[in-house]
């Protein structure tokens, strides 16, 4: 995925892009109002105002007319979008790697099972920790391969590419509390995939 960087906008150090950007994270179907998204944050209107009306600008956010004012929600279409949705998520990683010494003894673990199978993601909620791997097929192999003592009391939970997509259809668990420990791209190459159904089944008009 190719990312081209627009002119004071996309900035690693720009923390209140981020500081908006992770009000989305949670739920990407939402919807929210400059004044929201101020109140939220706890920030003046008229400095989210301008902050807002340039990432419009430059289609990181979609805007709907509603009335007189508007709503805005993330256009997951465009590749800044999902880059500064990743950069959220690394952040979020780094966070509880602080808080969660056990989490590390996963991860560990992650880049060796890398080497057995074609990981494609490898997301923590909760208590579980679940595989999505590329082929049905290694399935079993990955099964019988786990140790459990290296999921540090974690549910692992092996999934292809089609039975996650029903988990994260089935709840909003999924988005809202999770942490992603391999895969960034490809956890939103799915969402982009059911981004409609995940608005239709999730999206309310007003938060």
């Amino acid at each position: 995925m190719g990312f081209r960087v627009f002119e004071g906008l996309i900035l690693i150090g720009n923390e209140l892009e981020q500081e908006i950007i992770s009000l989305y994270s949670k739920d990407i179907s939402s919807l929210y109002s400059i004044n929201q998204i101020a109140n939220k944050l706890g920030k003046k209107y008229p400095y989210i105002n301008k902050k807002v009306t340039r990432l419009i600008k430059n289609n990181i956010f979609r805007k709907t007319i509603i009335g007189r004012s508007y709503l805005c929600s993330l256009n997951l279409k465009n590749d800044e979008t999902v880059y500064l949705l990743i950069l959220n998520e690394i952040h979020k990683k780094a966070s509880e790697l602080k808080q969660n010494s056990k989490l590390q003894e996963v991860i560990n673990y992650v880049e060796k099972a890398k080497k057995l199978v074609n990981l494609q993601l490898v997301l923590k909620s909760r208590d579980r920790i679940l595989f999505v791997l590329d082929k049905p097929e290694e399935k079993e192999q990955f099964e019988n391969a786990i140790v459990k003592q290296a999921m540090k009391d974690y549910k692992a939970e092996i999934h292809t590419k089609e039975s996650f997509l029903k988990e994260m259809l089935k709840t909003k668990e999924l988005h809202e509390k999770h942490t992603i420990l391999h895969g960034y791209e490809k956890y939103y190459e799915y969402v982009r995939e059911i981004e409609d159904e995940l608005k239709l089944r999730f999206s309310k008009l007003i938060p």
